[in-house]
Protein backbone atom coordinates (compact mmCIF):
# COMPACT_ATOMS: atom_id res chain seq x y z
CA UNK A 1 0.00 0.00 0.00
CA UNK A 2 2.66 1.97 0.53
CA UNK A 3 4.33 1.65 -2.85
CA UNK A 4 0.82 1.88 -4.33
CA UNK A 5 0.01 5.34 -2.72
CA UNK A 6 3.97 6.40 -3.35
CA UNK A 7 2.90 5.76 -6.92
CA UNK A 8 -0.10 7.66 -6.77
CA UNK A 9 1.16 10.78 -5.57
CA UNK A 10 4.57 10.67 -8.30
CA UNK A 11 6.72 10.18 -5.34
CA UNK A 12 5.32 13.29 -3.63
CA UNK A 13 3.37 12.10 -0.96
CA UNK A 14 3.88 14.49 1.35
CA UNK A 15 1.58 17.11 -0.45
CA UNK A 16 -1.31 15.14 -0.79
CA UNK A 17 -1.54 15.35 3.55
CA UNK A 18 -3.75 18.45 3.37
CA UNK A 19 -5.73 17.12 0.12
CA UNK A 20 -6.46 13.88 1.56
CA UNK A 21 -7.72 15.45 5.14
CA UNK A 22 -10.07 17.44 2.75
CA UNK A 23 -11.11 14.25 0.93
CA UNK A 24 -11.57 12.43 4.35
CA UNK A 25 -13.87 15.38 5.85
CA UNK A 26 -16.07 15.20 2.68
CA UNK A 27 -16.29 12.23 2.73
CA UNK A 28 -17.09 12.09 6.48
CA UNK A 29 -19.90 14.91 5.54
CA UNK A 30 -21.36 12.82 2.78
CA UNK A 31 -22.27 9.58 5.48
CA UNK A 32 -24.16 12.15 7.37
CA UNK A 33 -27.63 11.88 5.39
CA UNK A 34 -27.06 8.04 5.58
CA UNK A 35 -26.85 8.27 9.21
CA UNK A 36 -29.95 10.80 9.23
CA UNK A 37 -32.22 8.47 7.29
CA UNK A 38 -30.87 5.17 10.13
CA UNK A 39 -32.66 7.84 12.45
CA UNK A 40 -35.86 8.69 10.18
CA UNK A 41 -36.16 4.75 10.16
CA UNK A 42 -35.89 4.56 14.06
CA UNK A 43 -38.59 6.89 14.35
CA UNK A 44 -41.11 5.70 11.73
CA UNK A 45 -40.77 2.36 12.86
CA UNK A 46 -41.30 3.31 16.75
CA UNK A 47 -45.02 3.41 16.22
CA UNK A 48 -45.31 0.05 14.90
CA UNK A 49 -43.00 -2.02 17.39
CA UNK A 50 -44.47 -0.16 19.88
CA UNK A 51 -48.50 0.33 19.61
CA UNK A 52 -49.80 3.62 21.04
CA UNK A 53 -46.32 5.11 20.82
CA UNK A 54 -47.18 8.77 19.11
CA UNK A 55 -44.65 9.82 15.98
CA UNK A 56 -41.82 12.19 16.84
CA UNK A 57 -42.63 14.79 14.14
CA UNK A 58 -40.18 17.05 15.96
CA UNK A 59 -37.12 15.08 15.88
CA UNK A 60 -38.55 14.85 12.18
CA UNK A 61 -38.13 17.95 11.65
CA UNK A 62 -34.71 18.07 13.22
CA UNK A 63 -33.21 15.71 10.87
CA UNK A 64 -35.08 18.03 8.21
CA UNK A 65 -32.73 20.55 9.67
CA UNK A 66 -29.29 18.60 10.05
CA UNK A 67 -30.10 17.08 5.83
CA UNK A 68 -30.79 21.20 4.93
CA UNK A 69 -27.60 22.12 7.50
CA UNK A 70 -25.37 19.56 5.59
CA UNK A 71 -26.17 20.18 1.95
CA UNK A 72 -25.35 23.45 2.01
CA UNK A 73 -22.61 22.93 3.94
CA UNK A 74 -21.21 19.94 1.63
CA UNK A 75 -21.57 22.16 -1.13
CA UNK A 76 -18.97 24.17 -0.29
CA UNK A 77 -16.73 21.09 1.42
CA UNK A 78 -17.40 19.48 -1.46
CA UNK A 79 -16.50 22.26 -3.80
CA UNK A 80 -13.48 23.32 -1.75
CA UNK A 81 -12.30 19.31 -1.75
CA UNK A 82 -12.74 18.82 -5.01
CA UNK A 83 -11.14 21.67 -6.07
CA UNK A 84 -7.95 21.46 -4.66
CA UNK A 85 -7.38 17.76 -4.90
CA UNK A 86 -8.21 18.23 -8.82
CA UNK A 87 -5.75 21.52 -9.12
CA UNK A 88 -3.50 19.86 -6.50
CA UNK A 89 -2.56 16.73 -8.74
CA UNK A 90 -2.68 18.72 -11.75
CA UNK A 91 -0.11 20.50 -10.41
CA UNK A 92 1.80 17.93 -9.15
CA UNK A 93 0.85 16.55 -12.43
CA UNK A 94 2.75 19.34 -14.24
CA UNK A 95 5.76 19.81 -11.97
CA UNK A 96 6.88 16.40 -12.54
CA UNK A 97 6.85 16.37 -16.56
CA UNK A 98 8.36 19.55 -16.30
CA UNK A 99 10.94 18.18 -13.63
CA UNK A 100 11.38 14.99 -16.48
CA UNK A 101 12.04 17.20 -19.25
CA UNK A 102 14.59 19.13 -17.45
CA UNK A 103 16.15 15.65 -16.67
CA UNK A 104 16.15 14.52 -20.30
CA UNK A 105 17.64 18.09 -21.47
CA UNK A 106 20.67 17.18 -19.20
CA UNK A 107 21.27 13.45 -20.77
CA UNK A 108 23.84 12.93 -23.61
CA UNK A 109 22.54 12.32 -27.18
CA UNK A 110 23.73 9.40 -26.55
CA UNK A 111 20.49 8.13 -24.52
CA UNK A 112 17.98 9.43 -27.57
CA UNK A 113 19.94 7.79 -30.05
CA UNK A 114 19.36 4.70 -28.30
CA UNK A 115 15.61 5.05 -27.62
CA UNK A 116 12.58 4.79 -29.60
CA UNK A 117 10.21 8.42 -29.88
CA UNK A 118 7.20 5.80 -29.34
CA UNK A 119 8.39 4.86 -26.04
CA UNK A 120 9.25 8.28 -24.55
CA UNK A 121 6.34 9.99 -26.09
CA UNK A 122 4.25 7.09 -24.00
CA UNK A 123 5.62 7.70 -20.90
CA UNK A 124 5.45 11.33 -20.80
CA UNK A 125 2.14 11.28 -22.31
CA UNK A 126 -0.07 8.19 -21.39
CA UNK A 127 2.11 6.85 -18.35
CA UNK A 128 1.64 10.21 -16.39
CA UNK A 129 -2.21 10.55 -17.48
CA UNK A 130 -2.56 6.83 -16.07
CA UNK A 131 -1.34 7.58 -12.97
CA UNK A 132 -2.83 11.32 -12.80
CA UNK A 133 -6.77 9.45 -13.61
CA UNK A 134 -6.29 6.63 -11.70
CA UNK A 135 -4.84 8.85 -8.37
CA UNK A 136 -8.14 11.42 -9.08
CA UNK A 137 -10.40 8.02 -8.84
CA UNK A 138 -8.42 5.59 -6.40
CA UNK A 139 -7.95 8.34 -3.36
CA UNK A 140 -11.48 9.47 -2.90
CA UNK A 141 -12.47 5.82 -3.17
CA UNK A 142 -9.96 4.88 -0.51
CA UNK A 143 -11.02 7.84 1.73
CA UNK A 144 -14.47 6.71 1.61
CA UNK A 145 -13.65 3.38 2.68
CA UNK A 146 -12.29 4.32 5.59
CA UNK A 147 -14.79 6.54 6.50
CA UNK A 148 -17.36 4.62 6.83
CA UNK A 149 -15.72 1.75 8.24
CA UNK A 150 -14.61 3.88 11.27
CA UNK A 151 -18.39 4.88 11.80
CA UNK A 152 -19.63 1.44 10.73
CA UNK A 153 -17.26 0.08 12.86
CA UNK A 154 -18.33 2.26 15.71
CA UNK A 155 -22.29 2.19 15.54
CA UNK A 156 -22.89 -1.49 14.39
CA UNK A 157 -20.38 -2.50 17.38
CA UNK A 158 -23.11 -0.11 19.47
CA UNK A 159 -25.88 -2.30 17.82
CA UNK A 160 -25.12 -5.82 18.01
CA UNK A 161 -21.66 -6.92 18.04
CA UNK A 162 -22.92 -10.32 16.44
CA UNK A 163 -24.14 -8.86 13.24
CA UNK A 164 -20.79 -5.90 13.28
CA UNK A 165 -18.74 -9.13 13.15
CA UNK A 166 -21.16 -11.70 9.83
CA UNK A 167 -20.91 -7.48 8.41
CA UNK A 168 -16.72 -7.55 8.29
CA UNK A 169 -15.68 -11.25 8.19
CA UNK A 170 -15.75 -11.47 4.16
CA UNK A 171 -14.00 -8.56 3.49
CA UNK A 172 -10.52 -9.87 4.76
CA UNK A 173 -11.28 -13.15 2.97
CA UNK A 174 -12.18 -10.82 -0.28
CA UNK A 175 -8.85 -8.69 -0.09
CA UNK A 176 -6.43 -11.77 -0.97
CA UNK A 177 -8.28 -12.14 -4.59
CA UNK A 178 -7.86 -8.74 -5.30
CA UNK A 179 -3.90 -9.46 -4.60
CA UNK A 180 -3.90 -12.76 -6.60
CA UNK A 181 -5.42 -10.60 -9.53
CA UNK A 182 -2.95 -7.69 -9.36
CA UNK A 183 -0.32 -10.23 -9.80
CA UNK A 184 -1.66 -12.00 -12.59
CA UNK A 185 -2.27 -8.24 -14.24
CA UNK A 186 1.35 -7.39 -14.11
CA UNK A 187 2.40 -9.93 -16.54
CA UNK A 188 -0.71 -9.08 -19.00
CA UNK A 189 0.18 -5.33 -17.99
CA UNK A 190 3.64 -4.88 -19.39
CA UNK A 191 2.46 -6.94 -22.74
CA UNK A 192 -0.75 -4.45 -22.87
CA UNK A 193 1.91 -1.40 -22.46
CA UNK A 194 4.82 -3.06 -25.09
CA UNK A 195 1.90 -3.45 -27.33
CA UNK A 196 0.64 0.96 -26.84
CA UNK A 197 4.12 1.75 -26.87
CA UNK A 198 4.39 -0.25 -30.58
CA UNK A 199 1.41 1.31 -31.84
CA UNK A 200 2.69 4.76 -30.48
CA UNK A 201 5.94 4.37 -32.33
CA UNK A 202 3.88 3.21 -35.49
CA UNK A 203 1.91 5.74 -35.98
CA UNK A 204 5.17 8.00 -35.38
CA UNK A 205 7.04 6.59 -38.16
CA UNK A 206 3.97 5.99 -40.50
CA UNK A 207 3.27 9.35 -40.35
CA UNK A 208 6.67 10.76 -40.42
CA UNK A 209 7.67 8.57 -43.60
CA UNK A 210 3.94 9.05 -45.28
CA UNK A 211 5.81 10.07 -48.52
CA UNK A 212 8.73 8.03 -48.54
CA UNK A 213 5.69 5.40 -48.32
CA UNK A 214 3.39 6.82 -51.03
CA UNK A 215 6.65 7.31 -53.62
CA UNK A 216 7.39 4.09 -53.17
CA UNK A 217 3.76 2.35 -53.58
CA UNK A 218 4.23 1.33 -49.83
CA UNK A 219 1.18 3.27 -48.22
CA UNK A 220 -1.13 0.17 -47.16
CA UNK A 221 1.94 -2.51 -47.02
CA UNK A 222 3.44 -0.35 -44.31
CA UNK A 223 -0.07 -0.33 -42.87
CA UNK A 224 -0.75 -3.40 -42.65
CA UNK A 225 2.58 -3.32 -39.93
CA UNK A 226 0.13 -0.42 -38.17
CA UNK A 227 -2.78 -2.61 -37.97
CA UNK A 228 -0.99 -5.67 -36.63
CA UNK A 229 0.51 -3.75 -33.82
CA UNK A 230 -3.42 -1.92 -33.13
CA UNK A 231 -4.07 -5.60 -33.03
CA UNK A 232 -1.83 -6.67 -30.71
CA UNK A 233 -3.05 -4.20 -28.33
CA UNK A 234 -6.60 -4.94 -28.95
CA UNK A 235 -5.67 -8.79 -27.84
CA UNK A 236 -3.50 -7.29 -24.91
CA UNK A 237 -5.89 -5.82 -23.44
CA UNK A 238 -8.78 -7.98 -24.19
CA UNK A 239 -6.85 -10.73 -22.54
CA UNK A 240 -5.52 -8.26 -19.66
CA UNK A 241 -9.26 -7.96 -19.05
CA UNK A 242 -10.76 -11.57 -19.25
CA UNK A 243 -7.80 -13.78 -19.06
CA UNK A 244 -6.59 -12.51 -15.60
CA UNK A 245 -8.47 -9.60 -13.63
CA UNK A 246 -11.92 -11.06 -14.39
CA UNK A 247 -12.03 -14.11 -13.05
CA UNK A 248 -10.21 -13.52 -9.85
CA UNK A 249 -11.69 -10.13 -9.37
CA UNK A 250 -15.04 -12.15 -9.80
CA UNK A 251 -14.41 -14.09 -6.97
CA UNK A 252 -13.67 -11.38 -4.63
CA UNK A 253 -16.84 -9.73 -5.77
CA UNK A 254 -18.90 -13.06 -5.38
CA UNK A 255 -17.37 -13.50 -1.76
CA UNK A 256 -18.30 -10.00 -1.04
CA UNK A 257 -22.09 -10.53 -1.99
CA UNK A 258 -21.80 -13.80 0.09
CA UNK A 259 -21.02 -11.85 2.64
CA UNK A 260 -24.86 -10.18 2.31
CA UNK A 261 -26.50 -13.13 2.40
CA UNK A 262 -25.04 -13.98 5.70
CA UNK A 263 -26.05 -10.89 7.16
CA UNK A 264 -29.35 -11.32 5.86
CA UNK A 265 -29.20 -14.93 7.12
CA UNK A 266 -27.80 -14.31 10.68
CA UNK A 267 -29.89 -11.20 11.24
CA UNK A 268 -32.62 -13.14 10.94
CA UNK A 269 -32.25 -15.97 12.89
CA UNK A 270 -31.09 -13.81 15.60
CA UNK A 271 -34.76 -11.63 15.07
CA UNK A 272 -36.25 -14.85 15.30
CA UNK A 273 -34.99 -15.56 18.51
CA UNK A 274 -35.77 -12.62 19.33
CA UNK A 275 -32.05 -11.24 20.18
CA UNK A 276 -32.46 -8.72 17.34
CA UNK A 277 -34.86 -5.67 17.28
CA UNK A 278 -36.45 -5.22 13.37
CA UNK A 279 -34.87 -1.94 13.05
CA UNK A 280 -31.53 -3.60 14.03
CA UNK A 281 -31.94 -5.65 11.19
CA UNK A 282 -32.51 -3.05 9.07
CA UNK A 283 -29.97 -0.97 9.68
CA UNK A 284 -27.38 -3.82 8.81
CA UNK A 285 -28.84 -4.71 6.10
CA UNK A 286 -28.62 -0.77 4.92
CA UNK A 287 -25.66 -0.45 5.72
CA UNK A 288 -23.84 -3.61 4.66
CA UNK A 289 -24.89 -2.22 1.20
CA UNK A 290 -23.30 0.89 2.39
CA UNK A 291 -19.53 -0.79 3.33
CA UNK A 292 -19.78 -3.19 0.39
CA UNK A 293 -19.81 -0.77 -2.28
CA UNK A 294 -16.58 0.96 -1.84
CA UNK A 295 -15.26 -2.35 -1.59
CA UNK A 296 -16.77 -3.62 -4.95
CA UNK A 297 -15.49 -0.30 -6.19
CA UNK A 298 -11.60 -0.97 -5.32
CA UNK A 299 -11.55 -4.40 -7.33
CA UNK A 300 -12.76 -2.19 -10.20
CA UNK A 301 -8.94 -0.53 -9.99
CA UNK A 302 -7.13 -3.83 -9.68
CA UNK A 303 -6.04 -3.83 -14.07
CA UNK A 304 -5.52 -0.33 -13.77
CA UNK A 305 -3.15 -0.61 -10.37
CA UNK A 306 -1.03 -3.48 -12.39
CA UNK A 307 -0.82 -0.57 -15.28
CA UNK A 308 0.11 2.71 -13.25
CA UNK A 309 3.16 0.19 -11.67
CA UNK A 310 4.52 -0.30 -14.87
CA UNK A 311 3.74 3.29 -15.75
CA UNK A 312 5.67 4.32 -12.36
CA UNK A 313 8.96 1.91 -12.97
CA UNK A 314 8.96 2.93 -16.65
CA UNK A 315 8.92 6.73 -15.20
CA UNK A 316 11.52 5.81 -12.58
CA UNK A 317 13.71 4.12 -15.22
CA UNK A 318 13.58 7.66 -17.06
CA UNK A 319 14.54 9.59 -14.04
CA UNK A 320 17.29 7.05 -13.40
CA UNK A 321 19.29 7.62 -16.59
CA UNK A 322 22.47 9.64 -15.35
CA UNK A 323 22.68 12.63 -17.02
CA UNK A 324 25.89 14.54 -18.16
CA UNK A 325 27.94 15.63 -14.87
CA UNK A 326 27.95 18.82 -14.13
CA UNK A 327 30.25 20.80 -12.16
CA UNK A 328 29.27 22.80 -8.93
CA UNK A 329 30.61 26.03 -10.54
CA UNK A 330 31.39 27.06 -14.56
CA UNK A 331 34.19 28.02 -15.65
CA UNK A 332 34.92 30.97 -18.27
CA UNK A 333 36.31 30.24 -20.96
CA UNK A 334 39.96 33.42 -21.81
CA UNK A 335 38.78 32.69 -25.44
CA UNK A 336 37.39 30.93 -28.41
CA UNK A 337 39.85 28.67 -28.78
CA UNK A 338 39.05 24.94 -29.56
CA UNK A 339 41.25 22.13 -28.95
CA UNK A 340 41.25 18.44 -29.28
CA UNK A 341 43.52 16.75 -26.64
CA UNK A 342 43.84 13.40 -27.41
CA UNK A 343 40.19 12.55 -27.85
CA UNK A 344 38.68 9.02 -28.63
CA UNK A 345 35.00 8.56 -29.02
CA UNK A 346 32.69 5.53 -29.22
CA UNK A 347 29.55 5.33 -30.30
CA UNK A 348 28.32 1.96 -28.12
CA UNK A 349 31.34 -0.90 -28.41
CA UNK A 350 32.53 1.31 -31.66
CA UNK A 351 35.16 3.91 -31.80
CA UNK A 352 34.75 6.26 -34.61
CA UNK A 353 37.01 8.53 -33.01
CA UNK A 354 40.76 7.36 -32.59
CA UNK A 355 42.85 9.50 -30.25
CA UNK A 356 43.14 13.00 -32.41
CA UNK A 357 44.45 16.05 -31.43
CA UNK A 358 42.97 19.40 -33.31
CA UNK A 359 43.35 23.48 -32.84
CA UNK A 360 40.55 25.53 -33.87
CA UNK A 361 42.20 28.84 -33.63
CA UNK A 362 39.39 31.86 -32.39
CA UNK A 363 38.10 34.20 -35.22
CA UNK A 364 39.18 31.61 -37.75
CA UNK A 365 37.29 29.25 -40.40
CA UNK A 366 37.84 25.79 -40.03
CA UNK A 367 36.29 23.13 -42.57
CA UNK A 368 35.81 19.32 -41.99
CA UNK A 369 35.96 17.09 -44.65
CA UNK A 370 35.80 13.66 -45.72
CA UNK A 371 34.10 10.76 -46.89
CA UNK A 372 30.46 9.56 -44.46
CA UNK A 373 31.29 7.89 -41.17
CA UNK A 374 34.56 9.45 -40.72
CA UNK A 375 33.97 11.56 -37.83
CA UNK A 376 33.39 15.00 -38.88
CA UNK A 377 29.48 15.20 -37.25
CA UNK A 378 31.11 13.95 -34.25
CA UNK A 379 33.09 16.17 -33.80
CA UNK A 380 31.03 19.06 -33.57
CA UNK A 381 28.75 17.12 -31.22
CA UNK A 382 31.35 16.69 -28.69
CA UNK A 383 31.67 20.67 -28.99
CA UNK A 384 28.67 21.61 -28.08
CA UNK A 385 28.81 18.69 -25.54
CA UNK A 386 25.89 16.42 -26.70
CA UNK A 387 28.75 13.63 -25.26
CA UNK A 388 31.56 13.20 -23.70
CA UNK A 389 34.62 11.82 -25.06
CA UNK A 390 35.40 8.71 -23.65
CA UNK A 391 38.92 9.56 -23.45
CA UNK A 392 41.45 13.14 -24.06
CA UNK A 393 39.61 16.41 -23.09
CA UNK A 394 37.93 18.80 -25.60
CA UNK A 395 38.57 22.55 -24.46
CA UNK A 396 37.50 26.09 -25.43
CA UNK A 397 39.30 29.01 -23.50
CA UNK A 398 41.85 26.50 -22.07
CA UNK A 399 38.90 25.23 -20.35
CA UNK A 400 37.74 21.35 -20.12
CA UNK A 401 33.92 21.65 -21.02
CA UNK A 402 33.97 19.58 -18.45
CA UNK A 403 34.30 21.90 -16.20
CA UNK A 404 31.74 24.12 -18.06
CA UNK A 405 27.92 23.87 -17.14
CA UNK A 406 26.52 22.73 -20.53
CA UNK A 407 23.72 25.86 -20.41
CA UNK A 408 26.75 28.29 -20.19
CA UNK A 409 28.63 26.17 -22.85
CA UNK A 410 25.73 26.51 -25.07
CA UNK A 411 25.66 30.33 -24.98
CA UNK A 412 28.62 30.29 -26.59
CA UNK A 413 27.55 27.96 -29.59
CA UNK A 414 25.47 28.64 -32.32
CA UNK A 415 24.13 25.40 -34.28
CA UNK A 416 22.56 24.40 -38.02
CA UNK A 417 22.28 21.27 -38.55
CA UNK A 418 21.95 19.14 -42.14
CA UNK A 419 18.36 17.89 -40.52
CA UNK A 420 16.89 21.22 -39.55
CA UNK A 421 13.91 20.49 -37.40
CA UNK A 422 10.88 23.42 -37.31
CA UNK A 423 8.97 23.78 -34.29
CA UNK A 424 5.02 24.05 -34.74
CA UNK A 425 5.04 28.10 -34.90
CA UNK A 426 5.04 30.59 -36.44
CA UNK A 427 8.07 31.56 -38.66
CA UNK A 428 9.20 34.34 -36.50
CA UNK A 429 8.71 32.32 -33.38
CA UNK A 430 11.14 29.82 -34.89
CA UNK A 431 14.23 32.43 -35.89
CA UNK A 432 13.58 34.22 -32.07
CA UNK A 433 14.71 30.88 -30.54
CA UNK A 434 17.89 32.21 -31.43
CA UNK A 435 17.59 35.30 -29.15
CA UNK A 436 14.18 35.49 -27.07
CA UNK A 437 13.91 38.95 -26.58
CA UNK A 438 15.28 40.43 -30.08
CA UNK A 439 13.36 42.92 -31.76
CA UNK A 440 11.61 42.23 -34.91
CA UNK A 441 14.06 44.49 -37.16
CA UNK A 442 16.51 42.18 -35.34
CA UNK A 443 14.86 39.17 -36.68
CA UNK A 444 13.97 40.57 -40.14
CA UNK A 445 17.44 41.63 -40.58
CA UNK A 446 18.71 38.26 -39.49
CA UNK A 447 16.26 36.84 -42.45
CA UNK A 448 17.88 38.76 -44.99
CA UNK A 449 21.78 37.63 -44.26
CA UNK A 450 20.37 34.61 -44.33
CA UNK A 451 18.68 34.64 -47.57
CA UNK A 452 15.37 34.25 -46.25
CA UNK A 453 13.25 37.21 -46.06
CA UNK A 454 12.45 37.26 -49.55
CA UNK A 455 10.17 34.19 -49.58
CA UNK A 456 9.00 34.65 -46.40
CA UNK A 457 7.34 38.06 -47.76
CA UNK A 458 5.57 35.95 -50.08
CA UNK A 459 4.00 33.32 -47.90
CA UNK A 460 0.20 34.51 -46.59
CA UNK A 461 1.02 35.76 -43.03
CA UNK A 462 4.54 36.21 -43.83
CA UNK A 463 6.72 36.25 -40.41
CA UNK A 464 3.47 35.09 -38.72
CA UNK A 465 2.89 32.05 -40.88
CA UNK A 466 2.50 28.46 -38.69
CA UNK A 467 5.04 26.50 -40.31
CA UNK A 468 3.84 22.92 -38.77
CA UNK A 469 5.14 19.91 -36.92
CA UNK A 470 8.66 20.12 -38.28
CA UNK A 471 8.38 22.96 -40.74
CA UNK A 472 6.29 20.17 -42.77
CA UNK A 473 4.91 23.10 -44.94
CA UNK A 474 8.10 24.39 -46.04
CA UNK A 475 10.98 22.96 -48.79
CA UNK A 476 14.23 21.81 -47.20
CA UNK A 477 15.59 24.51 -48.76
CA UNK A 478 13.32 26.93 -46.83
CA UNK A 479 13.94 25.33 -43.63
CA UNK A 480 17.60 25.46 -43.92
CA UNK A 481 18.01 29.17 -44.31
CA UNK A 482 15.17 29.59 -41.67
CA UNK A 483 17.40 27.54 -39.00
CA UNK A 484 20.57 29.47 -39.97
CA UNK A 485 18.73 32.81 -39.59
CA UNK A 486 18.14 31.32 -36.00
CA UNK A 487 21.76 30.91 -35.69
CA UNK A 488 23.10 34.57 -37.03
CA UNK A 489 20.68 36.18 -34.74
CA UNK A 490 22.13 33.89 -32.10
CA UNK A 491 25.19 36.01 -32.52
CA UNK A 492 27.53 33.34 -30.64
CA UNK A 493 30.65 33.74 -30.40
CA UNK A 494 31.31 30.09 -32.17
CA UNK A 495 29.26 28.98 -35.13
CA UNK A 496 28.87 24.95 -36.11
CA UNK A 497 27.61 24.44 -39.53
CA UNK A 498 26.88 20.75 -40.79
CA UNK A 499 25.92 20.53 -44.38
CA UNK A 500 24.57 23.96 -43.92
CA UNK A 501 24.42 24.82 -47.51
CA UNK A 502 23.37 21.19 -48.78
CA UNK A 503 19.75 21.88 -49.79
CA UNK A 504 20.26 25.52 -51.05
CA UNK A 505 20.05 26.09 -54.57
CA UNK A 506 23.36 27.72 -55.97
CA UNK A 507 22.31 31.43 -56.28
CA UNK A 508 21.19 30.90 -52.69
CA UNK A 509 24.19 29.11 -51.11
CA UNK A 510 26.44 32.10 -52.69
CA UNK A 511 24.21 34.35 -50.90
CA UNK A 512 24.97 32.16 -47.47
CA UNK A 513 28.58 31.99 -47.90
CA UNK A 514 28.94 35.40 -48.30
CA UNK A 515 26.57 35.97 -45.06
CA UNK A 516 29.07 33.11 -42.75
CA UNK A 517 31.96 35.10 -44.62
CA UNK A 518 31.24 37.74 -42.96
CA UNK A 519 31.44 36.31 -39.63
CA UNK A 520 35.12 35.20 -39.78
CA UNK A 521 36.75 38.15 -38.09
CA UNK A 522 34.25 37.81 -35.44
CA UNK A 523 33.31 34.37 -35.12
CA UNK A 524 34.99 31.05 -34.44
CA UNK A 525 33.39 28.76 -37.76
CA UNK A 526 33.46 25.10 -38.30
CA UNK A 527 31.81 24.03 -41.54
CA UNK A 528 31.07 20.58 -42.32
CA UNK A 529 30.67 20.43 -46.20
CA UNK A 530 31.08 17.85 -48.88
CA UNK A 531 31.60 20.19 -51.69
CA UNK A 532 35.03 21.15 -51.43
CA UNK A 533 34.02 24.23 -53.61
CA UNK A 534 32.33 25.80 -51.24
CA UNK A 535 34.87 25.71 -48.46
CA UNK A 536 38.15 26.16 -50.82
CA UNK A 537 38.57 30.01 -48.72
CA UNK A 538 38.64 28.32 -45.20
CA UNK A 539 41.56 29.52 -43.30
CA UNK A 540 42.35 25.46 -42.34
CA UNK A 541 40.82 22.23 -44.08
CA UNK A 542 41.00 19.43 -41.65
CA UNK A 543 40.81 15.75 -43.30
CA UNK A 544 39.26 12.89 -41.59
CA UNK A 545 39.36 9.26 -42.88
CA UNK A 546 38.31 6.69 -40.20
CA UNK A 547 38.19 8.73 -37.28
CA UNK A 548 42.04 9.80 -37.42
CA UNK A 549 43.38 13.07 -38.60
CA UNK A 550 44.83 12.81 -42.12
CA UNK A 551 45.75 15.72 -43.16
CA UNK A 552 45.29 19.90 -42.35
CA UNK A 553 46.28 22.76 -43.75
CA UNK A 554 45.01 25.02 -46.36
CA UNK A 555 43.16 24.48 -49.97
CA UNK A 556 46.70 25.25 -51.78
CA UNK A 557 49.05 23.44 -49.18
CA UNK A 558 46.50 20.15 -49.70
CA UNK A 559 46.72 20.12 -53.47
CA UNK A 560 50.14 20.56 -53.27
CA UNK A 561 50.42 17.75 -50.44
CA UNK A 562 48.87 15.10 -53.27
CA UNK A 563 46.79 13.29 -51.00
CA UNK A 564 43.75 12.05 -49.62
CA UNK A 565 42.21 15.98 -50.33
CA UNK A 566 43.34 15.91 -53.71
CA UNK A 567 41.56 12.50 -54.50
CA UNK A 568 38.58 14.12 -52.92
CA UNK A 569 39.00 17.38 -55.09
CA UNK A 570 39.57 15.79 -58.31
CA UNK A 571 36.49 13.28 -57.62
CA UNK A 572 34.70 15.64 -57.13
CA UNK A 573 35.45 18.18 -60.06
CA UNK A 574 35.22 14.91 -62.13
CA UNK A 575 31.21 13.94 -60.99
CA UNK A 576 30.36 17.93 -61.71
CA UNK A 577 31.01 17.62 -65.13
CA UNK A 578 28.30 14.32 -65.27
CA UNK A 579 25.38 15.04 -67.54
CA UNK A 580 22.51 12.65 -68.29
Amino acid sequence: MKKWFHTMTLGQPGKYVKLLLWVLFDSFVASIPSAVMLMAMYLFLMPVVMPGTPLQTKQLWILCGVLLVQFIGYNFVRQKSYMDFCTGFVETTKTSRIEMGEHLRKLSMGFFGNRDAGELSTVILRDYSDIEILAQQFLPQVATVLIRFLLALIVLTAFDWRMMIAVFIVIPLAIPFAFLSYHRMKKESKDLQQAQQDVSAGILEYVGGIQTLKAFHMAGNHFATLKDSLNRQRKAAIGMETGAAAPVSMLGRCLLNCGIALVMYMGARFLMEGSLEPFYYIAFLVLTLTIYNPVLMLFTFIADFARTNRSRKRIEGLFEETPLPEPEKSLVPENMNISFEHVSFSYGEKEVLHDISLQFPEKSVTALVGHSGSGKSTITRLIARFWDAQSGNVCLGGVSLKNMKTDDLLRYVSMVFQDVYLFNDTIEGNIRMGKPDATCEEIVEAAKKAACHDFIMALPDGYNTVVGEGGSTLSSGEKQRISIARALLKDAPIVLLDEATASLDPENEVLIQQAVSALVNEKTVIVIAHRLQSICNADQIIVLEDGRVRECGNHESLIELNGVYKKLWEEQNKAGSWQI
